[in-house]
């Protein structure tokens, strides 16, 4: 199975049982966040991230913030040493 298939699976799992509810995703950690029909992962370096999502919605320091719509999920990415440490995922408001 390749990586990306792998990255995958969690979000599929989440999404196919009916757990991929605001509640379920509340406070929720993940290794990976889409960007359109691509991802990015913890590990990818920062220049990657900007080249494959954009500009984040909101930087503080080296936490971007990227939401895409009102009622969609907003990610957290926390960045050290110019690469992706965690990606957090929470409903908006």
């Amino acid at each position: 199975m390749n990586k990306t298939a792998i990255q995958i699976l969690p979000m599929l799992f989440l999404t196919c049982s009916g757990l991929a509810s605001a509640d379920a995703l509340s406070a929720d950690s993940t290794n990976t966040m889409s960007c359109g029909s691509n991802f990015v992962s913890v590990g990818d370096p920062e220049d990657a991230v900007l080249s494959t999502c954009g500009e984040p919605s909101f930087r503080d320091g080296n936490r971007w913030t990227y939401s895409d719509k009102p009622g969609s999920f907003i990610y957290e990415l926390s960045f050290g040493g110019g690469r992706i440490l965690s990606i957090h995922t929470r409903a908006s408001e």
